[in-house]
C-alpha cells in the first residue's frame, strides 16, 4: 500500500512540474510589433535607429565618426556589414552596440531582413 501511494505521489508530482512553463515572450522576442520575415526602413529600421543609435551617432560629433542620422549612412553601414557586426557582438566587447545592452533577437532579425533586401528606403 505504501509503495502504491509513493508511485502515485511521484507521478502526480512529475505531472504537475513538467506542465509548467515560465519563459517570458518579451524577453525572448522583444517588445512591440511583430517579428516576421518583412522589414522596411520607415516602419521598422528608422524608428529603431532613432531610438537606439542616433543619440550618439549624429552630426559632426558622431561617436566613432559614424553618423547614422540618414538613410544613406545607415544603408552604407548595413551593406558593408558593420551595422550587424556591432549589434551582434558579445557582452563585454567595447565595440558592442548599443552600449545600453543588446537589441532583442527580433530587432536584430528585422535589421538582417532589411539588409538582405538591399537596405532600401521603403
Amino acid at each position: 500500500m505504501l509503495r502504491t501511494f509513493s508511485v502515485i505521489f511521484l507521478l502526480a508530482t512529475l505531472g504537475s512540474v513538467s506542465g509548467c512553463y515560465y519563459d517570458n515572450s518579451e524577453q525572448l522576442y522583444g517588445t512591440g510589433g511583430t517579428c516576421d520575415s518583412t522589414s522596411t526602413w520607415s516602419a521598422d529600421i528608422q524608428p529603431l535607429i532613432q531610438a537606439q543609435c542616433v543619440g550618439c551617432h549624429q552630426g559632426a560629433s558622431a561617436s566613432g565618426g559614424l553618423d547614422l542620422s540618414s538613410h544613406a549612412s545607415v544603408q552604407n553601414s548595413a551593406l558593408n556589414g558593420s551595422l550587424l557586426d556591432r549589434i551582434q557582438r558579445g557582452a563585454g566587447d567595447p565595440l558592442a552596440m548599443p552600449p545600453s545592452g543588446r537589441l532583442s533577437n527580433c530587432n536584430v532579425a528585422k535589421i538582417r531582413v532589411w539588409e538582405r533586401g538591399g537596405a532600401l528606403p521603403n
